[in-house]
């Protein structure tokens, strides 16, 4: 009897020793790994985040600032926050809106500098082509919010402190170097959301906007 159950010990044993060995196997070999995705891209935006303020993106849509046109390659420059983009056109067949000039050959260029714009394109072979170009129209404010040149002057006599007001020029930053009102600070428009901090705290502040125009 004892000596069957010793001979009946060294299979399972054996056994025993060959699963072990199976399992370092197993530990000893290195898993493979998932293979990862390449990442992607990133996406250029299509719409000025100050625009985000009234507007929502649209696909075949640019929402930007006009920085200017060349007639001999048929192509516009838009300045989107920190990145322009270049859209091609077709002079003949190129729809132009809110632009009033006595350019008639060449309408794009009574667009100025920093007017907001939105541009409709196709796309072909990566390029992007313009098939309208939307000018903002002037903006209506109501007559009270309106004030005369004598009343700001009246203001700039008192200074911030005692006339109790902010007076923001709100032109690009090269104008109001050329020159600007007394006592303005300079806060373009295109940049207002980084600037924000710069406005009074107090909600009953009177704050005084001026640019090139009611635009």
């Amino acid at each position: 009897m004892l000596g069957s159950k010793n001979i009946s010990l060294v299979p399972a044993f054996t056994l025993a020793a060959s699963l072990a060995m199976a399992v370092i196997g197993c530990q000893t070999t290195p898993a493979a790994k998932p293979a990862t995705a390449a990442p992607a891209a990133p996406t250029r935006p299509t719409m000025a985040k100050i625009c985000g303020n009234c507007h929502t993106p649209q696909a075949g849509s640019l929402r930007g600032n006009f920085e200017g046109v060349a007639y001999k390659t048929q192509s516009i420059q838009v300045k989107i926050d920190d990145i322009s983009e270049v859209i091609r056109f077709d002079k003949a067949t190129l729809k132009i809106e809110n632009v009033k000039g006595e350019n008639t050959e060449e309408p794009l260029r009574d667009i100025s500098k920093g007017k907001e714009v939105r541009v409709e394109y196709t796309e072909k072979d990566g390029k992007k082509f313009a098939t309208l170009v939307v000018a903002k129209p002037p903006i209506k404010v109501a007559a009270d919010k309106i004030m005369s040149t004598e009343d700001v002057e009246k203001l700039v006599g008192l200074g911030p402190e005692k006339g109790k007001y902010t007076l923001i020029d709100a032109r690009p930053p090269l104008k109001a170097l050329e020159g600007t009102i007394p006592t303005a600070i300079n806060i373009p428009f295109v940049a207002f959301d980084k600037m924000v901090d710069k406005l009074p705290q107090a909600k009953d502040a009177l704050i005084v906007y001026f640019c090139q125009g009611v635009t």
